[in-house]
């Protein structure tokens, strides 16, 4: 500026012989003029650099990069309000070109009444006018730019609201798969017992009796068809003891299930008090259902 100064001071003494007042007067409107350019230089330098700023913030968000330190309130923030954060940015930016724009056509209007009436002062305006036309160049190259940033975010914006569509249908389909695995896991330990006298289970359609000969030696046997209704269901995982109605009774097995399993397998098949199972897996892999024949 200090070499603006001079050079504009050379031409005047150059140019003409001016009164004490008059030259003061023209030393302040080049002083003027040169703190105009100075500003709109300024203020053409931070758009910039809020341009590269947020350039620099778009990057880390559509690469999933962390927000570096120093970062400010962006550090703390989710990718989601990163991205809301750099919108609003970007309409600040708008803004800010745009009052950058009216702030030019100002300063052209102050310096055309600061040398209005000084012909000598016309060079300044055209060095002036030169630097302007420059920014504005600056400015619509920063408006392309600010096109840009709308077009990158507005890209963002429909990734995240795509990924959030997806990790909803994800979650739902996750949220049925749970729960029919979970069914399919309570249906696989849900086993069904029974027990009590002969007659009644034989009226319940629980057991029937085949083989011998003229009604003698018809054994007892489990029904072709079963209603699970008729018994009684248990989580094979959870209850690994089975009351038997009558303490005081034995009981004889008519099902299928694999004595193996159980914690002390009776010698004599009978079974007195309660039926003790040590291994599920093993007790109830032959039948789900376990009947009782009181004896």
């Amino acid at each position: 500026m200090r070499r603006y100064l001079t050079a504009t001071l050379l031409l005047l003494v150059a140019t003409a012989c001016v009164s004490k007042s008059e030259y003061d007067r023209q030393i302040e409107q080049v002083a003027a003029i040169s703190a105009e350019k100075d500003s709109l230089l300024m203020e053409v330098v931070q758009n910039s650099d809020f341009i590269a700023a947020v350039n620099s913030e778009l990057d880390r968000v559509k690469n999933s990069q962390p927000v570096a330190k120093g970062a400010g309130e962006m550090e703390s923030m989710s990718p989601t309000q990163r991205r809301a954060a750099l919108a609003e940015r970007v309409k600040a930016l708008t803004e800010r070109v745009r009052e950058s724009e009216e702030r030019l056509a100002q300063s052209r209007r102050r310096v055309t009444s600061l040398t209005a009436d000084n012909a000598t002062m016309q060079a300044q305006l055209t060095a002036f006018d030169s630097t302007v036309r420059s920014f504005q160049t600056l400015i619509e190259n920063q408006k392309a730019e600010i096109v840009a940033l709308l077009d990158q975010v507005s890209i963002l914006t429909s990734e995240n609201m795509a990924l959030r569509e997806a990790n909803t249908t994800l979650e739902s389909e996750r949220a049925t798969l749970t729960s029919e695995k979970s069914a399919l896991t309570a249906e696989q330990n849900t086993v069904y017992w029974v027990a009590g006298k002969k007659d009644e289970l034989l009226r319940r359609g629980i057991i029937e009796q085949r083989g011998g000969m003229l009604g003698i030696g018809k054994t007892q046997v489990l029904a072709r068809t079963l209603d699970a209704s008729e018994f009684t269901a248990i989580d094979r995982t959870a209850v690994l003891e089975l009351a038997l109605p009558d303490a005081a009774k034995s009981y004889k097995m008519v099902s299928t299930n694999d004595v193996a399993g159980l914690d002390s397998p009776p010698a004599d098949g009978k079974f007195k008090g309660v039926v003790k199972i040590a291994s599920p897996e093993t007790f109830w892999r032959t039948s789900k259902f376990l009947v009782l024949i009181e004896q």
